[in-house]
């Protein structure tokens, strides 16, 4: 299937200018049903699906949780996930009982003002499913399923690694953590709202420190180990965080916290709990 250079240029041309001001997940390109449901950003990783998406798929499949996640299984299996991943990220009282320390403590922190409907909303869904035709069945099928099945794990994941990467939600955070997910799912898509949301943001704050913020973290990050990528987003809710961080090989992005004291209208910190004393963080903002 050729890209649509069109909708590249479309995103691109987003990533660049508005990206992160307000609009990201509102609907603005149709999924595969015609429903206008798809923001820019997931529309670029579609659009590059191949080659990329078997790629991820052959590298992925090694192992046993990565095998669950391609294929739909155990906890990634669409029943499990809404009928128990999603309720339990949803369950406010649960997580706000969390200690301060918790990963899911520092989760609820994160979502509690708009939840994950909307997140959760640009998953390939099992509707869109291509069965038409001899190839079509033997190719869509498989295509589908694998895309159905790592979107939705993807996405719920998505907030879980913002707040054990502490990057924020801001365009420069949000940049870093597409650049983190290419490279721990083995999937180089990303990599370009990573370098495009980078571009952005030296421009608009006339700045190189978003640059060497970039480089810290394309570094940094080969260092991680991709187990991660591969578990539950649920599984680690209880877990102390910065033991999560120590087993998995998560940095503390240091040049981060220098854009985060130099450039303090353009973040947020909104992944680290306000009453959790990060020293690994606080010994490089403070």
């Amino acid at each position: 299937m050729a890209w649509n250079l069109v909708k590249m240029y479309k995103s691109t041309k987003h990533l660049l200018t508005t990206y992160g001001e307000g609009n990201d997940l509102e609907p603005m390109v149709d999924d595969l049903t015609g429903e206008s449901r798809i923001d820019h950003v997931v529309s670029l990783y579609r659009e590059m699906n191949i080659p990329f998406g078997p790629l991820m798929m052959l590298k992925n499949r090694v192992s046993e949780n990565g095998r669950n996640v391609i294929w739909g299984r155990k906890w990634n299996d669409r029943d499990y996930v809404e009928n128990k991943v999603i309720p339990t990220l949803m369950n406010y009282e649960y997580l706000k009982s969390l200690p301060s320390n918790t990963v899911g403590a520092h989760y609820y922190h994160l979502i509690k003002d708009y939840g994950i409907e909307k997140l959760y909303n640009q998953r390939f869904k099992e509707e869109e499913k291509r069965e038409k035709g001899k190839f079509d069945n033997l190719y869509n099928s498989f295509s589908d399923d694998i895309r159905e099945n790592t979107s939705r794990h993807l996405l719920l994941s998505h907030d879980i690694w913002h707040v054990l990467f502490r990057y924020d939600t801001t365009p420069m955070g949000e940049a870093m953590i597409q650049t983190i997910t290419a490279r721990i799912f083995n999937f180089f898509p990303p990599h370009l709202t990573g370098f495009f949301g980078t571009w952005k943001m030296a421009r608009k704050t006339k700045s190189k420190l978003p640059w060497k913020v970039w480089k810290e973290c394309l570094k940094l990050s080969k260092g991680v180990s991709k187990e991660l990528a591969l578990f539950s987003p649920i599984e680690f809710l209880e877990h102390d965080i910065q033991e999560v961080r120590d087993r998995f090989n998560i940095f503390t992005p240091k040049v981060y916290a220098e854009y985060v004291k130099t450039l303090p209208k353009f973040a947020r910190m909104d992944t680290i709990h306000p009453n959790y004393d990060d020293k690994l963080w606080n010994a490089e903002v403070i």
